[in-house]
């Protein structure tokens, strides 16, 4: 019986060789916290290739029609009976074991932890970010950026919930077809009393697609999700906090508290 922690949620989009890839990663690193993949295949292709590799239990699921982001992790999430829940993206490149400190840090208290994300030259992805506003979108493509000290949110390449967070928070808002339900989903734990964990010192590697930039219907869904986003009283709400959440921080707290508690 495997008693592994963490079941893993990957959606592909007809990227069965990038899929083999993160198989066979998950595969040649020691993660005895893996109990096994569930991997959503949104649209037709080939079934992962496992053959003579000792990776953890692959669950295929073949979409009939397309959904979004939300709905198929959410859907993954549902067939979870594991403590742990991980969301990664099919080009994700793992340098080495990532689960012991991602858990480390949920059971701390955090009701989500992600790693530091690589460009594949090398250079730091801005994954871990601040709030989401029209100057932070166009400071965040300056060359002067810098990310925030404290992030606010992840985006959604790599992370590790919490079970029972993820659960007590409804799962990713499946209104959001494929941009933003990271944030949401990250905006909604903390203002249930969840910190967030960044994990600096634990790496991967994502070969972002970028699509939004090449592709006039993801860009299309872009604006339509952030204008979704902007207009919904989650991030209203999560806006209002953060001075709150500042001021803690300037004092010294820890970010890390056990277990949740509930902001007016």
């Amino acid at each position: 019986m495997n008693k592994g922690s963490v079941t893993l949620s990957v959606v592909s989009h007809e990227q069965h060789a990038l899929v083999d890839a993160l198989i066979a990663d998950l595969a040649g690193i020691d993660s005895p916290e893996l109990a096994r993949i569930i991997l959503t295949q949104n649209l037709p292709e080939t079934p992962p290739s496992t053959k003579g590799r000792r990776s953890p239990p692959v669950e295929v699921v073949r979409n009939r029609t397309p959904t979004g982001f939300g709905i198929n992790h959410n859907a993954a999430f549902r067939k979870c009976d594991t403590e742990y829940f991980a969301v990664v993206n099919p080009d994700i490149a793992l340098m080495g074991n990532p689960f012991p400190a991602l858990i480390a840090a949920l059971r701390a208290g955090a009701g989500v932890a992600a790693p530091a994300v690589l460009e594949p030259d090398g250079r730091l992805a801005d994954t871990a970010r601040g709030l989401i506003t029209p100057l932070e979108l166009i400071r965040r493509r300056l060359p002067t950026y810098a990310p925030p000290e404290t992030p606010r949110w992840f985006a959604g390449m790599f992370l590790l919930f919490r079970c029972d967070a993820f659960a007590a928070v409804g799962g990713f808002d499946e209104g959001f077809f494929m941009y933003c339900e990271d944030f949401d989903v990250c905006a909604r734990l903390r203002l249930a009393g969840w910190p967030l964990a960044f994990m600096p010192q634990v790496q991967v590697v994502h070969a972002a697609q970028q699509l939004s930039h090449r592709s006039l219907r993801h860009f299309r869904w872009h604006i339509a999700s952030l204008g979704r986003m902007w207009s919904s009283t989650n991030f209203w709400r999560y806006r209002a906090l953060i001075p709150q959440l500042e001021a803690e921080e300037d004092a010294g707290r820890s970010t890390l508290r056990p277990g949740p508690r509930t902001h007016s």
